[in-house]
């Protein structure tokens, strides 16, 4: 067929198809899918074409995506409608400016040379290029998949778990039949599709390899990636390696050093960070292929006489695909470019569904009715097709007990609330006597501690979140952190908190305006508001410009100028395998002497503020102590001593104000450190030489005997070192206990507050009783720091 081709232009999946046919024959033919002879044949753009449109013509990166993926058909003549004269005006831009090749050499190439267009649909894009190449070569299209098979029949099930369920049946019973489980594949899956085969599929051990395309944006390891991102990338990636504790962080860690050196040619990489986060949001996580088990597979595949094929969802909207106008080019636009319009999408979906559906011999179409509470109609396509519909197919239960017997405790449950029966209520009442029903045992059974070093690599990264949440409840730690159930969710107040702490970090070494940076900090968050959040955003911005106008009047009262921002530290803690514990510091002041170097701890909070010692032995809200470990185990200054650490609750709610009293000065009470601070004078009046009678510290000052009031928080330099050995005992007592794989279901309750389970997410996973909780005792501040004042 192909002897004297020179070029072949087919799509991906015959591309296989010939290259392993012409890997033992002595023929020289270049195969192209379409889309790389177009590429090479129109033109193509560079990744800095995407920046260079963003920042022209200040749009986002999806949008300068639709730009640069509708210039393919482009020419440079005159158009009519105002997009196709904006489209010839960019790709003239980005020629004259390099970010545009057109492969001259490629055209030359091709004079002469015999081109077959092979197995594509013939779109009025094909027939442009024919004419386009009749023009200095010659060409011939061949189309051979003829239909071979007419009829098939239409297995409709009740809902979408019967669909797969009877799909389930139907692989066991080929499978019995000798039929090999790599000639069985599954089409037409969505995500709903996926959710099931993942649990029901197991049941039956049936083995299989899906393609549900899971994004890695939102991971873990992205999302530590985001929180480090930098200009320094090299130390960016480096600190990032310290995450990566298991086989599939390090896979994701390598998909992301793909994504970042796409970007080599850039300067800043500050400026492409929307077009890296867009790569990592279009970034699936790899799936395993399992060679001798069941294989999703694709509308295009073709598929030999051995091959069994199931194809889910045949319902009316979802095969063939509708396009409607919609599209950034409408189809007036195509029309004028004389490309394919929606009805010829529609036309062309339908003849190749139609097709595909006659060139698979051993097919099994199956179709729901109903989709959580929705229900859905065999497609309009099966008037034309005239397929038989096979209804009130009978259950069968003869591959998988342990569905059986979930299946039976499902119609036990219809059967107590509603009275509801059916045969295979009796059926399987009776072959399943012993089933128990109504009873369970929550208690968690344990993990092996060699299986939990294995699956996490022999890397533990711990911060002082993750230890107040195992303190709180192991199992919850557990859930969250080793088996990554929690689900990050982008609010609006998490966008506030970031947008707060870049601005409080960056106003002081800035050299704009505040409007200016601002507005590059919410440029940063690459997000879209809706009216009620704009509103809101509007009342943020004038609070942030007060909270920084008051934080620079504090400076007046302090020495301590020097600053460090987003101070991040890792410790390493002693184990039987890589731990590490690290932490990031909002704001550190200090100054240094001669002998010794004093500091400030200062960490902003938007949310609320609690300064309450009392829980810290258990190891539960430690997050002041923790600041004093990290503090102590920073390698940029040498002997500290601390003056205090605090927090400063920079989102307040609005001030009411009583008679007599001055909102500003009201509203700048807000903003005072509330804390603990050194009793020794010498050290703290550095910090704050106001401290007689604060004007930054909440509740500091002096009595007329220049002793502190009794409601000042106030710790010696020895309480404060007790503080640190306490954090410091609790860091290494909770790597010590995850290592060891401790992750009982144990709630802490100290009086009437049960820590664990008053914001745990995993209440309906665990099911704790009264006797999982853990009484602690309530502690006094003396308890926890001794008597001395």
């Amino acid at each position: 067929m192909f002897e004297n081709t020179d070029i072949i232009i087919t799509s991906s999946i015959y591309k296989k198809e010939l290259l392993k046919s012409f890997n033992s024959s002595l023929l020289n033919i270049k195969i192209y899918t379409n889309n790389e002879f177009n590429k090479l044949y129109y033109g193509d753009y560079t990744k800095e074409a995407i920046l260079y449109i963003m920042n022209k013509y200040n749009v986002i990166y999806e949008i300068a995506n639709i730009y640069l993926n509708n210039l393919t058909y482009i020419e440079d003549k005159e158009y009519k409608r105002p997009k196709l004269k904006f489209l010839k005006d960019l790709k003239q831009d980005l020629i004259n400016n390099k970010l545009y090749s057109i492969n001259k050499l490629f055209k030359e190439s091709l004079k002469n040379k015999n081109i077959t267009i092979y197995n594509l649909y013939p779109t009025k894009e094909i027939e442009l290029l024919k004419q386009s190449l009749d023009s200095f070569s010659h060409v011939e299209i061949i189309n051979t998949n003829d239909s071979k098979y007419s009829k098939h029949d239409i297995k409709l099930l009740p809902t979408i778990e019967d669909e797969v369920v009877y799909t389930a049946n139907s692989i066991c019973k080929n499978i019995k039949d000798g039929i090999d489980i790599k000639n069985i594949y599954l089409v037409n899956l969505n995500e709903e599709y996926y959710k099931l085969i993942r649990r029901i599929f197991p049941m039956f051990n049936i083995p299989f390899t899906i393609n549900d395309k899971q994004s890695i944006y939102g991971t873990y390891i992205v999302n530590k990636f985001l929180e480090l991102y930098s200009n320094d990338m090299n130390k960016t990636l480096e600190e990032l390696r310290n995450f990566v504790n298991s086989d599939d962080s390090e896979t994701i860690y390598n998909q992301i050093l793909d994504v970042v050196n796409n970007y080599a040619f850039v300067n800043n990489y500050e400026d492409i960070k929307p077009l890296i986060k867009t790569d990592l949001k279009n970034t699936n996580i790899k799936n395993t292929n399992i060679i001798n088990s069941v294989h999703e597979s694709n509308s295009e595949n073709t598929y030999t006489e051995d091959d069994y094929v199931y194809l889910l969802s045949f319902n009316q909207g979802i095969i063939p695909t509708i396009h409607k106008d919609e599209s950034y080019l409408s189809d007036k636009d195509k029309q004028e470019l004389n490309i394919s319009l929606t009805v010829d999408k529609n036309i062309e979906e339908k003849e190749l569904t139609i097709k595909y559906l006659s060139n698979i011999k051993n097919l099994t179409i199956t179709s729901k009715k109903i989709v959580n509470g929705e229900e859905f109609n065999l497609p309009n396509l099966n008037e034309e097709l005239n397929y038989p519909v096979i209804k009130d197919l009978e259950t069968e239960y003869n591959y998988s007990n342990l569905y059986n017997k979930i299946k039976l405790t499902s119609l036990k449950d219809e059967y107590n609330k509603y009275g509801t029966t059916s045969e295979d209520l009796f059926k399987l009442s009776s072959t399943y006597k012993d089933l128990p029903y109504s009873t369970y045992d929550h208690s968690f059974k344990g993990i092996d501690k060699k299986d939990l070093h294995k699956f996490l690599n022999d890397k533990l990264s711990l911060s002082y979140t993750k230890v107040d949440n195992y303190f709180k409840c192991p199992f919850s730690y557990y859930i969250n952190y080793i088996l990554n159930l929690n689900i990050y969710e982008d609010s609006f107040y998490q966008r506030i908190g970031t947008l707060f702490h870049a601005v409080l970090e960056k106003f002081n070494n800035f050299t704009g305006t505040y409007e200016e940076l601002w507005n590059q900090e919410i440029n940063n968050l690459e997000t879209e508001f809706n009216n009620q959040e704009l509103f809101f955003l509007e009342k943020l911005h004038d609070e942030l410009e007060f909270i920084i106008d008051t934080i620079k009047e504090q400076e007046n009262y302090t020495e301590l100028h020097d600053e460090l921002h987003e101070e991040k530290i890792y410790t390493s803690l002693s184990g039987d395998m890589k731990i590490t514990f690290s932490g990031i510091i909002d704001k550190v002041k200090y100054k240094k002497e001669e002998n010794r170097t004093i500091i400030a701890i200062i960490d902003y909070k938007t949310g609320s503020v609690d300064v309450d010692l009392k829980t810290i032995p258990y190891g539960i809200g430690m997050q002041l102590p923790v600041y004093l470990y990290l503090a102590h185990n920073t390698n940029k200054l040498e002997n500290i001593e601390v003056a205090g650490f605090y927090l400063q609750h920079i989102l307040n709610n609005e001030v009411v104000v009583e008679k007599n009293k001055n909102y500003e000065e009201e509203k700048k009470k807000g903003l005072l450190l509330q804390g603990y601070s050194n009793t020794n004078f010498d050290i703290l009046s550095t910090f704050d030489n106001s401290f007689a009678k604060s004007n930054m510290i909440k509740s500091l000052s002096l009595t007329k005997d220049n002793n502190f009031y009794s409601y000042s928080k106030i710790l010696t330099p020895k309480q404060m070192n007790h503080l640190k050995d306490i954090a410091e005992e609790k860091i290494n007592e909770a790597a010590r206990d995850i290592s060891d794989a401790k992750f009982e279901i144990a709630p802490k309750r100290i009086g009437d507050i049960n820590y664990g389970c008053r914001f745990c997410k995993y209440k309906d996973i665990c099911f704790h009783s009264n006797e999982d909780i853990v009484e602690l005792e309530e502690l006094s501040k003396e308890n926890v720091i001794g008597g001395e004042e």
